[in-house]
């Protein structure tokens, strides 16, 4: 838990991702209250994330809207390495907080100020007092997992994978062992849910982003979830031994606990494909299988214990498969720690220092996500409109502006030397601003041949 600390505590810092700023676009310019947050359909709008930077303010430092998902990401560890626990002991919940704490994904995602933190750790947390309800049936462990699915629910929208599990284990035990507690516990969050789905959800905007493939999806989020690259023949290779790892896992446990198992399979599996399939959603991402991810690693760790457990050859190819997943995701996590989700204040100070005698004027190819990014950090660096100003492109003059700056994505071809603007206008590359990690995107920064 403390290694899984540092390592978080660490991703937190550096430059805010676009989306994390288009929540604070929506605390600063649309949210004056509860209602506010409730009534904008938006899919940036994590309900619970939303609301807690609206309590810190539109001018708290971005490490401070990071810091709640970070202790909700800490907590995560150490909620997998109590499930795991009540399995296969001390053993089971080490291996089991080494999967959870050394991932990559879980790391990225666990330290921005989005919901994907927050609704893994209650989908942990509930997962635990279910397990609780089958042992004890205590009134206020059903009330506690009540809470916290619903407070899963406004975290983020595919929390309904983790309920349509609970749902499933819930209804193939109700004849072997009928647990009124626990579906007491259920109505709550399925109510949040409905309440959602008709409230929030029909009529609700969704952001744009890059469009991919479903296969491509599929592949590079288990690719990644095993510490593999995102495309390629390693790609194919990662994302084949993890599904691999998951499926063995799956039907070991589906011999022996059938209920607990369906439940897993609908979470990792069943549940979000049905949901792609009823959506036709174009824009896919693996931060989109955030808690199937969780959940699948748990599995994982679960074959990896039994096999380290029986000694012999079996705990040296368990050794094996934990070293690997390790070093992977390490590389994975030091590109996050060296470079971030990208430079965009690096780059903005650089560029106000080019031009001494007057503002310098910057245009992009993308106003919004540029110009959105200009808005959060230039009065942050003091650089908005004095030393710097942004122009869109409906407003571009003739003449130019004096620098140019082209973004990219993970994998992206590199833009070439020399760009011009629709004016005709050429630029010259001067610096390059990089991210390493699955949010945010490199800046291609120009100037004007003739400045």
């Amino acid at each position: 838990m403390l290694l899984a600390a540092i390592v978080r505590l660490a991703a937190m810092t550096g430059d805010l991702a676009i989306d994390e700023v288009w929540s604070w676009w929506f605390v600063q310019n649309v949210i004056r209250g509860i209602t506010d947050i409730l009534r904008l359909k938006h899919d940036n709008n994590h309900i619970l994330n939303t609301l807690i930077m609206s309590a810190l303010g539109p001018n708290a430092a971005g490490g401070w809207y990071r810091l709640p998902a970070v202790i909700a990401s800490i907590s995560t560890v150490v909620l997998a390495g109590a499930i795991a626990r009540r399995r296969q002991g001390e053993t089971g919940a080490l291996i089991a907080a080494l999967l959870i704490g050394g991932s990559s994904i879980l790391i990225l995602y666990g330290s921005e100020a989005r919901g994907y933190s927050y609704a893994l750790c209650f989908a942990f947390l509930a997962w635990e007092l279910l397990l609780r309800i089958l042992n004890s049936g205590r009134r206020r462990d059903a009330a506690a997992f009540a809470l916290a699915a619903s407070l899963g629910m406004l975290s983020h929208l595919t929390f309904i994978y983790a309920l349509a599990g609970y749902w499933s284990w819930m209804l193939l035990s109700w004849r072997r062992q009928p647990n009124w507690r626990w579906l007491a516990g259920l109505i709550p969050p399925t109510m949040v849910a409905g309440l959602l789905y008709v409230g929030f959800i029909r009529g609700m905007a969704i952001g744009g982003g890059p469009e991919t493939s479903l296969l491509s999806a599929i592949i590079s989020t288990l690719s990644i979830s095993a510490g593999g690259p995102l495309t390629g023949d390693g790609a194919l290779l990662a994302a084949g031994l993890f599904a691999g790892l998951l499926g063995i896992g799956l039907m070991k446990r589906f011999l022996t606990e059938l209920p607990e198992s369906a439940g897993l399979l609908v979470i990792i599996v069943l549940a979000p494909a049905a949901v792609l399939l009823l959506t036709g959603h174009a824009l896919i991402y693996p931060r989109y299988f955030f808690i199937p991810i969780g959940f699948a690693l748990l599995v994982v760790g679960d074959l990896l214990t039994a096999a380290w457990l029986r000694a012999g050859w079996r705990r040296i190819v368990a050794g094996m498969v934990i070293a690997t997943f390790l070093v992977g995701n390490s590389w994975w996590t030091a590109r996050l720690l060296n470079h971030g989700r990208g430079d965009y204040t690096g780059a903005l100070q650089w560029m106000a220092t080019q031009i001494p005698n007057r503002p310098a004027t910057i245009s992009s190819d993308h106003d919004f996500r540029n110009g959105l990014i200009y808005a959060y950090y230039g009065p942050k660096l003091n650089l908005y409109g004095e030393r710097l100003r942004y122009v869109e492109q409906r407003a571009l003059p003739p003449a130019g502006t004096d620098f140019l700056i082209l973004h990219d994505f993970e994998g992206d071809d590199p833009f070439p030397n020399t760009v011009s603007d629709r004016y005709g206008n050429r630029f010259q590359l001067e610096r390059t601003f990089r991210h390493q990690s699955l949010s945010g995107w490199n800046w291609w920064v120009y100037r004007r041949s003739n400045l």
